[in-house]
């Protein structure tokens, strides 16, 4: 707790820059070259009237938001969210709502101070453009790679996870190690439409060298690492089968991404499979076209599979969007999920929030201030609006989702507001350096509130499906949403093919066949992954270079919503 001297009405006068006519207009304005003690001024007061537990909140005489201030401006602002943060207390756990969680070497989740759960601050120069808008692109820092919510990202666009020689190796495909717990680097993930991506590097495969250096995990951590943060880096793909490798150079730049990893239908069993691996709830200009495509390739799909493992969430219209592509013809005008604001913002009484103007996912200014928005739970309910080609004839009846730690935000969103609408939503949980029990767990939301050269993304809203606001399904999932089962994330295989752990997984559990067994796989490893729920469940096996999901929000936009004039 932080406590010092009243904030007077002559220090927010202050803070408005400007005459100070009346308590009714002291609105801290949105301009750059602001103080860092007006900065932090300003967000606390801002917390007292959009944060989602604002009343949670001590009064303005008894929070010192300026002991906070930091001479990294950034730093104290993101200091003083997590001193905001730690007011509001989750009666189930008896820590803040916001307490995040991490995963210790045995992958049990444990307490991490480090940050905020939900609640960050970012320059608004990182929040758009693939953090290039104010950046020289010849001169690009580890910390301005971005992947923003317009579909741009800066980045060499793929992440290696480093998984023992045991868990990687395969008969027909042997890794040439002598110690079989030594780690192996495989690509994780490459996002599509990358430098990597273009370049042919795919999920899967083995990389033997970078940069020329046979360096190990092991020993050459920053190594490694501070390859990674470099603006171009050169990987050597090892192909076991003719024990040789192949150099791949990759170039950090500037690219729109699709983000569709994969999408594919299979015939097995008697059932005819859909699966799409989805990475991040962009702009609908960006994301769209890329759903549409897909579910143009499902019309007569009896099942489906939504690979969520890497999502870190994104726009909530997206992640309603495809809401509508998976929902059931019969579930059309019905409740898909509604927002629930506090009450300051529902009556109309977040006067702070107008000074701030309205932007869209592409920085363009819209003309109208956030306190122009009706908060009401009744104009922040969103129905489903059918689309794609789940007609009345459709015969899915579940749904099959992927999921990891990793999956947040929009992604838990999405998961959560179907429920209602099929026999069994179920989650295959993907282990990597976690034991894949649980997702994220953000049932909460906010918009981008700007302050000076910064934008703040304060949770002020939660989200219910339809079944939590008659009350026939009690509770949220702070401590994330649970997975049914616990299966590898099994990075020898790319998005889609049926031997990859958890997509063979959800194939046995769609088809009844608790034995199915690709033919590939069969000739792969002696010993499967199994089940958690099993005697001798297993550990986690892997670590990562490079950030894991690089979008983790659920962000509305004001064109989403009920203007008031």
């Amino acid at each position: 707790m932080y406590f010092s001297k009243r904030l007077t009405a002559a220090t927010i006068c202050l803070l408005t820059l400007t005459a100070c006519p009346s308590k009714k207009d002291m609105i801290p304005p949105v301009k750059t070259g602001i103080s860092p003690e007006l900065l932090a001024d300003s967000l606390f007061l801002y917390a007292k009237q959009i944060y989602y537990w604002n009343n949670t909140l001590p009064g303005t005489g008894s929070f010192n938001p300026r002991q906070l201030v930091s001479p990294d401006t950034i730093t104290g602002l993101n200091d003083e969210m997590f001193a905001i943060s730690r007011f509001a207390t989750n009666p189930a756990t008896g820590f803040s709502y916001e307490q995040k969680i991490s995963y210790n070497s045995a992958g049990n989740p444990v307490n991490d101070n480090s940050e905020c759960k939900f609640s960050y601050i970012i320059k608004t120069s990182d929040a758009y453009s693939g953090g290039l808008s104010f950046t020289a692109a010849n001169n690009i820092r580890a910390e301005d790679i971005k992947m923003t919510l317009d579909g741009k990202e800066n980045s060499l666009g793929f992440i290696l996870g480093y998984m023992p020689v045991s868990e990687a190796t395969t008969p027909q495909n042997p890794i040439p190690y002598t110690n079989k717990d030594s780690l192996v680097g495989l690509v994780r993930y490459v996002t599509k439409g990358s430098p990597a991506y273009q370049a042919g590097l795919r999920r899967g495969d083995i990389i033997s060298r970078i940069n020329g250096n046979s360096w190990r995990l092991e020993t050459d951590q920053s190594r490694i690492n501070a390859a990674f943060n470099a603006s171009s880096i050169t990987v050597t793909v090892y192909n076991p089968a003719t024990a040789s490798g192949r150099d791949v150079a990759v170039q950090k730049t500037l690219y729109t991404f699709n983000p569709v990893f994969r999408d594919t239908t299979l015939d097995i069993g008697g059932k005819k499979i859909g699966y799409i691996a989805f990475q991040s709830f962009t702009d609908l200009g960006n994301a769209q076209p890329a759903l549409d495509d897909a579910f143009g390739r499902f019309g007569n799909i009896t099942d489906i599979v939504v690979d969520l493992r890497y999502n870190g969430g994104g726009l909530v219209k997206t992640a309603a969007y495809l809401g509508n592509l998976l929902a059931p013809a019969n579930a059309n005008n019905q409740v898909l999920f509604a927002e629930y604001y506090n009450q300051i913002m529902q009556n109309r009484q977040a006067t702070l929030l107008k000074n701030q103007q309205v932007y869209d996912a592409n920085n363009v200014l819209k003309g109208y201030t956030y306190f122009d928005v009706d908060y009401s739970v009744a104009e922040n309910t969103t129905f489903i609006n059918k689309k794609g080609p789940f007609n009345s004839n459709s015969t899915i009846k579940n749904l099959y989702f992927i999921v990891s730690s990793a999956t947040a935000s929009a992604s838990e969103l999405l998961i959560n507001s179907l429920k209602p609408y099929f026999d069994n939503v179920y989650l295959i949980g993907a282990v990597f350096s976690d034991n894949g029990k649980k997702t994220y767990g953000k049932p909460v939301g906010f918009f981008e509130i700007r302050l000076g050269n910064y934008s703040v993304y304060m949770a002020n809203f939660e989200t219910k499906n339809k079944n939590q606001i008659n009350g026939s399904q009690t509770g949220s999932y702070y401590d994330g949403l649970s997975t049914n089962l616990q299966v590898l994330d099994d990075l020898r295989y790319d998005f889609g093919n049926p031997n990859e752990a958890c997509f063979k997984y959800a194939i046995r559990k769609i088809t009844g066949n608790d034995n199915y067994t690709p033919t590939l796989l069969s000739m792969a490893r002696t010993t499967e992954t199994q089940p958690a729920t099993s005697a001798g469940a297993f550990r986690p096996v892997g670590r990562s270079i490079g950030q894991v999901t690089a979008i983790h929000d659920m962000i509305v936009t004001a064109d989403q919503k009920t203007r008031r004039y």
